[in-house]
């Protein structure tokens, strides 16, 4: 345990941040959550106390010390009525003790001690190729919520319960998840999402068109759902639009309608959302109705994974327009 017998106490109700203006070393003691961001800790990040750690910038065991081994004094303690703690831009060690749970972004600390959790969550699989405090999108805090069209870089969410809406997206994205009970929403076309989990209990949901991927999870509990393919994206023409073109005389009609009771596609054998029959008609039509059919055609099968035809604007925006011109 740190020394404290010569600190300064400051004490503090509610949430309270470390982003510099405190004395480091500096012990934070008391809170419920603590959420240390991205270049965080200008030192090293001491975990005295706490219940569970969830962190993939120290797999368990490696960086500790003895917990018998008291680390430096520290020049200002932090406590109170704290609730939940966020650990920004602190000028030296910071040492956290006597509280739940803390979350450790990538990048937080020079080095972190983990020598007085209980229980620490890490995933080494990948960490994100891009600093998360420089993507275009980022939320931190307590139950907040953004929306945000077509984000270039990434989208970076840091505490509980905030969620995030991202709309028409077209560029590939990481998306970086810190805290509990957060939820990322994203639709778009053509877009891949690779997911980065630290904690528990999160959510990013996708549209039908966009893909994803969970990269690491340091934590417990987390889910990345993916809507399936509606069958209409596989429908190039319905059954009253072929009719419709029919007016006098033979026709040779074609058309697509779900085939709700195919979960396999009998085309290419594949699971799949989106079986459609493909359907032909060749008849003596009048204003649409068949009043002579001379061969019904049979029935066909295609899914999203087969189709030549997924219905979707290919057209390009202004921004893309002028990328390709590049």
């Amino acid at each position: 345990m740190s020394d404290t017998s010569d600190a300064r106490t400051e004490r503090y109700s509610g949430d309270v941040r470390l982003a510099g203006s405190h004395e480091a070393p500096v012990d934070l003691r008391g809170a419920a959550d603590v959420f240390v961001g991205p270049d965080g800790v200008a030192g090293t990040l001491r975990l005295a106390d706490a219940e569970y750690v969830y962190t993939d910038v120290v797999p368990p065991g490696d960086g500790g010390t003895d917990p018998a081994e008291s680390p430096p004094a520290v020049a200002t303690e932090v406590t109170g009525d704290i609730e939940d703690g966020y650990v920004e831009n602190a000028d030296g060690d910071v040492v956290i003790r006597d509280v739940e749970d803390v979350f450790v972004a990538s990048g937080a600390a020079e080095a972190v001690d983990p020598a007085g959790a209980e229980q620490v969550f890490h995933d080494g699989a990948a960490t994100p190729t891009e600093d998360p405090a420089g993507y275009d999108v980022t939320v931190t805090g307590w139950d907040h919520t953004r929306d945000a069209r077509d984000p270039r870089d990434g989208v970076s969410v840091r505490g509980a319960k905030n969620t995030v809406e991202v709309t028409e997206g077209k560029h590939d994205l990481t998306v970086y998840v810190v805290g509990w009970d957060n939820e990322v929403r994203i639709e778009g076309r053509g877009v891949d999402a690779t997911v980065f989990f630290v904690g528990r209990d999160n959510r990013v949901s996708v549209g039908p068109y966009v893909s994803a991927t969970t990269a690491a999870e340091s934590g417990f509990d987390n889910v990345v759902d993916s809507d399936p393919v509606p069958p209409e994206a596989v429908v190039q023409t319905s059954k009253e639009e072929a009719h419709a073109d029919a007016t006098v005389g033979r026709h040779r009609i074609t058309w697509q309608e779900p085939a709700p009771d195919k979960d396999w596609c009998p085309n290419c054998g594949e699971d799949a959302d989106a079986v459609i029959a493909r359907r032909q008609k060749d008849a003596f039509f009048l204003f649409g109705t068949a009043v002579r059919t001379y061969d019904d055609g049979g029935v066909s099968y295609e899914c999203e994974r087969c189709s030549r035809h997924v219905a979707g604007d290919v057209a390009l925006d202004a921004d893309e327009r002028r990328d390709a011109l590049r």
